[in-house]
């Protein structure tokens, strides 16, 4: 699946779990509310238009005034496709809205839309919106803070079940894998139709992942191309711990696209999101 297009003019919104969080509602000061955001992570979806869906996003607040933004983000310097896995802003100042919300004024060093994202909107301290410098459009993205005492993926996971069988499921690169990190070296197993998958000398197949925060760099299982292939993917874990976003922009990744008007990898528009067995 490809993105072809960063420039983003609509927001298709996910409805994200509800997560803990400082449940004071009076209207903070501009020093309370940048003492809050220090080391703060936040987890949701970019504006999805130009992709399949809207895509995961982590924002780190730093200690400093700055912050970064972190997804797969795709961008055409003279015509030509540049990939990063992340760009940075800066704050520079945050007010206090009558509605009892704050507003960080902010810029973002890479745009990933034509207009740039001015500010961005807190609300209880859980929830942030990134606003646009053009009236007209919609929030350039939406998140909800993350527990600042981690949670860890260990576990094994899957997309939800396609039928009863409870042997094919949505998102199959992503099903059913398994995240071990007891030997120190952090790796993922896969299972196919109750069996591990498995290296011709019948060791199990396993490739590393890394844990950042909320942020996870993996790989699918794709058993359909070339016996067996690795595929690259981006998640983000959503504040309740039993859910995780995917994306991944290789062509080998079996996720919803609208050419496939069957939705044989999971329903077309909609984030990908698999599941804590």
């Amino acid at each position: 699946m490809k993105s072809n297009i960063l420039s983003i003019s609509a927001v298709i919104v996910m409805i994200l779990a509800a997560c803990s969080g400082n449940d004071d509602v009076n209207p903070p000061t501009k020093t309370d509310m940048a003492t809050f955001l220090k080391n703060t992570e936040w987890v949701g979806t970019l504006d999805g238009n130009g992709f399949e869906y809207p895509p995961p996003v982590s924002i780190k607040f730093y200690s400093g005034n700055t912050f970064s933004m972190h997804s797969i983000f795709v961008f055409f310097p003279n015509g030509v496709a540049e990939y990063r896995d992340s760009i940075s802003g800066t704050i520079t100042s945050i007010d206090s809205l009558p509605d009892g919300r704050s507003r960080i004024n902010t810029n973002i060093n890479t745009n990933f839309r034509p207009s740039a994202t001015t500010a961005i909107y807190i609300t209880d301290r859980k929830q942030i919106m990134g606003i646009s410098s053009n009236p007209n459009d919609a929030p350039t993205f939406q998140a909800v803070l993350f527990p600042s005492a981690g949670i860890s993926v260990a576990g094994e996971w899957s997309g939800s079940a396609r039928d009863v069988s409870g042997v094919n499921y949505n998102y199959p690169d992503l099903s059913t894998i398994s995240f071990d990190a007891a030997d120190g070296h952090p790796v993922t197993y896969y299972t196919r139709h109750g069996s591990p998958v498995v290296y011709p000398d019948q060791t199990h197949w396993r490739t590393l992942y890394v844990q950042r925060g909320a942020r996870l760099y993996m790989s699918g299982y794709n058993e359909t191309m070339n016996g067996g292939i690795e595929v690259p993917y981006f998640g983000v874990l959503l504040p309740s711990g039993d859910k995780m976003m995917v994306h991944s922009i290789n062509d080998a990744a079996r996720l919803p696209n609208y050419v496939n008007t069957s939705e044989p990898y999971g329903p077309n528009g909609a984030t990908p999101v698999i599941s804590r067995k």
